[in-house]
């Protein structure tokens, strides 16, 4: 706790402005707990999440530059430059493994 006064509004007010983290995580957790009742194995949840948020990255990056006021060609390559930062990701983990 805080010493200071307010101190744990302060801190549930930052916890709610992270909040967006915790909900863009949701899709993938749900795709990752199908494969526990054996609907699928687990390396094909997990290709079929890295696909997803791969596609994800995409339009979240297309839509916040839209939201930014940017054109359709300038959303359209701030998207896919957020994929490739995800297919980095990606490979770098596949390399380290």
């Amino acid at each position: 706790m805080s010493a200071e006064r307010g101190g744990a509004r302060v801190g549930l007010r930052a916890m709610l402005a992270e909040w967006p983290v915790v909900v863009a995580a949701l899709p993938t957790v749900a795709l990752l707990l199908t494969a526990v009742p054996s609907w699928w194995t687990e390396s094909q949840a997990v290709e079929t999440a890295l696909l997803l948020n791969t596609l994800l990255l995409a339009g979240w990056g297309a839509w916040t530059a839209r939201r930014a006021g940017r054109g359709w060609a300038a959303s359209l390559r701030a998207g896919a430059a957020d994929m490739l930062i995800g297919l980095v990701i990606i490979s770098a983990n596949a390399l380290i493994k």
